[in-house]
């Protein structure tokens, strides 16, 4: 859960600018109204690909949500190295079916990590 909910609040900023309802906007989103709801307010994160549906509907570039950490894996903080590298991997996407395939590929890396540390 994100404490201060940053991007939540964004996200409903946003929405509200554009005159949209939750359920609106999850629909030209592709994405449940009841998830939707959970990321405003600050229950749930939303994956990668949610957030660049959320982003083109809404129209704002990723890199606005300076706050949104887009993966986050366990088995290293946000501050490592690894972690690093792993942005830069999914920010190197030119579009959305690499993006998916990079990010199941480090979704994968990560669970492995985390096996063999156990």
């Amino acid at each position: 859960m994100n404490a201060e909910n940053e991007l939540g609040k964004k996200i409903k900023e946003l929405r509200k600018a554009k005159g949209f309802t939750q359920q609106h906007l999850a629909e030209l989103a592709d994405i449940d109204d009841k998830h939707l709801s959970k990321i405003e307010n600050g229950i749930h994160e939303p994956t990668y690909k949610t957030l660049k549906k959320l982003s083109e509907v809404l129209d704002f570039e990723l890199s606005d949500m300076d706050s949104y950490k887009p993966v986050q894996f366990d088995s290293f903080p946000a501050n490592h190295s690894a972690y690093q590298k792993s942005l830069k991997i999914l920010q190197a996407a030119t579009n959305d079916r690499e993006i998916e395939n990079y990010y199941d590929a480090l979704k994968l890396a990560s669970r492995l990590m985390n096996k063999k540390s156990k």
